[in-house]
C-alpha cells in the first residue's frame, strides 16, 4: 500500500493530500469553522471551539492580534483595543462624546505655559479624589485620598503623566453591563461582602465584592448553572432609571469604538437619608473594558450574543 502525507493549503476549511509520486488525490472538506477567541484570559477559554461561524469570525479580549486578511468579520478591531486599556485615552473620548462620568483632571494639560498645577486643578474637583494608573486594573494602582494634605504626600515621587484624577462619588451601588451596540445583553451587580474593611469599601473588584446576576440562575439536578430565569433576583436591586443607565453604557461603547465591552457603572443608592425612594437615581460610568472575566453564566450568555453580533457586523458591511 502506498504511504501518503498530509499537505495544508492556506484555506481554513480544506487540505489536500498527495502520493508518494506527488498525484493530488481527493480534497478533505473541514465542515466545521469556530469562532477564533483572541484572549488570554483562563475564563474564556470555555468560548474557544465553541461558537460555530459560517464566516472567518475572530474576537478579540483585550487583545492586540492583527490578522485582518485571515477573518471577514472581526469583533473588536485590534486598533480600538487600546481606547479602553488605557483609561487617560478612554476618559478623553468619553468627554468628547459628551459620556456621564466623573469629573476630571489630565496632568498632561497642567504644564509651566498654562500655568495650571496638578495640586491646584485637582483641588477644584473637590475632595475626596481618586488617582487612577492609566494601565490599571482591577483598582491596582488606584489611591483615594481625602485631603490637600494627602495629595501633597501623595504626588511626591510620582511620574504624574501615569495617572489620572477624578471625583470620587460615594454611590453604595455599583453594577456591570455588558454591552454591544444594540443594548445590553448580560448584567450583575457587585455587591460589597460584609466582611470587607472600611478602608477597602470605597472600590469593589473580586476580593471584596459578589457577583449579583440580574435575573435568578436556572441550575439542572446537580446544582449547577445552565441558564438564567425570567424572575428577578432580589439582591440585584434593579435602578428605577435602568434604561437609561443601559444607554449610557452603549454611548460609553461607541465613544471607545469597540464593538463590545463590559461597563462599570456607579449608581445612587434607591432611598435618601430619610429613608424616602428617589424617583430616579444618580450615576456615572466609571469605565468599560474588553476583557472582563466571565463566570458560568457569563460564559453561557456570550455564547448566545456572540452569532448575534457577528450578523450585526455583517449586516452594516
Amino acid at each position: 500500500m502506498k504511504k501518503t502525507t498530509t499537505v495544508t493549503t492556506n484555506s481554513p476549511t480544506t487540505s489536500k493530500t498527495k502520493n508518494k509520486v506527488g498525484t493530488a488525490l481527493k480534497p478533505k472538506v473541514f465542515t466545521k469553522r469556530y469562532v477564533q477567541i483572541f484572549s488570554r484570559h483562563p475564563s474564556h477559554n470555555e468560548l474557544r471551539r465553541k461558537i460555530l461561524s459560517p464566516v472567518r469570525t475572530c474576537m478579540r479580549f483585550g487583545s492586540h492580534t492583527e490578522k485582518p486578511d485571515k477573518y471577514e468579520v472581526e469583533i473588536n478591531l485590534a486598533s480600538r483595543i487600546d481606547n479602553s486599556a488605557n483609561k487617560l485615552l478612554m476618559k478623553r473620548m468619553f468627554t468628547k462624546a459628551g459620556v456621564k462620568t466623573a469629573a476630571w483632571v489630565d496632568p498632561s494639560e497642567c504644564t509651566a505655559a498654562s500655568g495650571k498645577t496638578v495640586a491646584n486643578e485637582v483641588a477644584k474637583l473637590e475632595f475626596p479624589i481618586i488617582a487612577k494608573h492609566i494601565f490599571g486594573s482591577k483598582n491596582r494602582g488606584n489611591t483615594k485620598i481625602d485631603t490637600p494634605e494627602q495629595l501633597t504626600a501623595w504626588l511626591k515621587g510620582k511620574t504624574l503623566t501615569n495617572y489620572i484624577f477624578e471625583k470620587f462619588h460615594n454611590f453604595n451601588r455599583e453594577y456591570r453591563l455588558h454591552v454591544t451596540p444594540e443594548g445590553y445583553f448580560y448584567a450583575c451587580r457587585k455587591m460589597l461582602k460584609n466582611e470587607t474593611p472600611d478602608d477597602k469599601r470605597w472600590y469593589r473588584n473580586d476580593d471584596n465584592s459578589i457577583w449579583v446576576t440580574e435575573f435568578t440562575p436556572i441550575r439542572d439536578s446537580k446544582q449547577l448553572i445552565i441558564g438564567e430565569s425570567a424572575t428577578d433576583n432580589p439582591g440585584f436591586d434593579r435602578p428605577v432609571n435602568w434604561k437609561e443607565i443601559a444607554a449610557e453604557c452603549v454611548k460609553a461603547l461607541n465613544a471607545v469604538g469597540l464593538d463590545f465591552g463590559a461597563c462599570d457603572v456607579r449608581v445612587q443608592a434607591s432611598k435618601d437619608s430619610k429613608g424616602k425612594v428617589r424617583p430616579t437615581a444618580d450615576f456615572i460610568i466609571i469605565e468599560i473594558n474588553s476583557a472582563p472575566g466571565l463566570g458560568t453564566l457569563g460564559v453561557i450568555k456570550y455564547k448566545e450574543m456572540i452569532p448575534k453580533l457577528r450578523n450585526y457586523k455583517l449586516n452594516k458591511k
